[in-house]
């Protein structure tokens, strides 16, 4: 077992319980995590905000507590991975991908507590991303071993850094942690319960479900799998296809623009609100300049193009003029993590009608193209959750009550697969 693990037999592991863990690093004056100073990371009180966040408000942890095995543990520096066994284990593992720039207890809601409460041991590791982003106060930088990370500014003059930017932190080395954490996770199993898994399940939302795509494209450790709006990575279809154009569009005032790049239609709330405007804001321009800034020769420290985070910063104000193509290193960057469709298990998708940052459109049709082109077709069933959006906490708005959660859906699916 790696040795840095720690394993601690607990009374109850569900997320209500709490978890402290190790920072990835102490921050400076002025910098905090997303959630303020009240909510540090390593607390407890992050690791459930971190779950809340993107869960149905009405979802709460299971109603018991269940006693088990908790193991703490880091592939490299930055990673970060936590395994949870329950006393009443019944011999499976669910590995679960983790969305956007969020901690290995960002599923804690979602997916640990109501697979403990059935049995299942789980593991969730934080895709190497250290502790994902940084919000930082007016004049405030935010270093990684020795090196400036490139600031998103916000309106108010604070600004936000991201792990992701940091020298070689390159999404190559999501499917390296994915694989990683389920080897971990079966290792410490035989060592506290004296079996491996008879069954490895791989589950995953957003850019988790990406990773649960690569790895049983790459592996045989899975039995079977399930994602749910998963990005889609390959030169052709990936966020930075049409982030940056929808971006343009609603800064342009043209917003019919936006079905004809591949979007679902716009939604009007009951006051007149607008769920373009409400992703422009929220997800839209940070995911867009997040990625690109990642990629981009001119612009990258990930691949150490440069060691300077003014270039990334000179686009906070016009990610929407930025462009896939003005690179050819960029889809070639792309293709050295791009998803291929040739999947080893069988894989059960779900895709929400009104996903405005992962749209079905750009990222689960060409998949499942893609899974039939590779000859894989027989392995797959996708499915899409009429009214969903990207995440079900966003259902939760009352100015848009038309809107239909995803997860019940999903967990019924869970059922079914994990019963074959």
């Amino acid at each position: 077992m790696h040795e840095r693990v720690h394993v601690a037999e607990v009374p109850d592991l569900r997320s209500a319980a709490g978890t402290s863990y190790r920072a990835a690093q102490p921050l400076p004056p002025g910098a905090s995590s997303l959630y303020g100073v009240d909510v540090p990371f390593g607390s407890p009180a992050f690791a459930m905000r971190d779950a809340r966040e993107i869960a149905p408000q009405a979802l709460t942890p299971q109603p018991d507590p269940i006693p088990g095995w908790c193991a703490l543990g880091s592939l490299w520096p930055a990673e970060r991975f936590v395994v949870r066994i329950p006393k009443r284990w019944n011999g499976r593992l669910a590995v679960v991908g983790t969305p956007a720039q969020r901690s290995e207890f960002a599923c804690d809601l979602l997916f640990s507590d109501p697979l403990l409460a059935r049995g299942y041991a789980y593991v969730c590791g934080n895709k190497g991303q250290g502790d994902g982003s940084v919000l930082l106060e007016r004049g405030v930088r935010f270093e990684i071993d020795g090196v400036p990370l490139p600031r998103f500014m916000l309106p108010d003059g604070r600004g936000v850094s991201f792990w992701q930017h940091a020298p070689y932190h390159t999404i190559e080395r999501w499917n390296e942690e994915f694989l990683g954490i389920a080897r971990a996770a079966q290792e410490i199993l035989t060592i506290v319960c004296g079996r491996s898994p008879e069954r490895t399940y791989a589950i995953g939302l957003s850019n988790g479900g990406y990773q649960v795509r690569r790895a049983i494209e790459e592996s045989d450790l899975f039995t079977a799998a399930l994602t749910w709006n998963a990005v889609l990575w390959t030169p052709e279809h990936n966020v930075l296809r049409q982030l940056p154009e929808a971006v343009e569009a609603m800064e342009s005032a043209a917003p019919e623009r936006l079905e004809a790049l591949g979007f679902p239609p716009e939604v009007r709330g009951v006051n007149g609100g607008s769920l373009y405007e409400k992703n422009l804001t929220t997800y839209w321009r940070v995911t867009a300049w997040l990625h690109a800034m990642q990629l981009d020769p001119e612009t990258s420290l990930a691949y150490r193009d440069v060691a300077d985070p003014a270039p990334a910063e000179a686009w906070n104000e016009r990610i929407g003029a930025w462009r896939f193509d003005r690179s050819a290193r960029i889809a070639q960057r792309v293709a050295g993590f791009a998803n291929t469709g040739r999947i080893r298990c069988p894989l059960v998708e779900f895709a929400s009608e009104y996903d405005h940052l992962i749209p079905p459109a750009m990222h689960f049709v060409p998949y499942r193209l893609m899974v039939e082109k590779a000859g894989r077709g027989d392995l797959y069933h996708g499915e899409m959750i009429a009214r969903a959006q990207h995440v079900d906490r966003w259902c939760d708005d009352p100015e848009y009550p038309g809107m239909a959660l995803g997860y019940p859906r999903v967990m019924a699916a869970l059922d079914d697969l994990f019963a074959t």
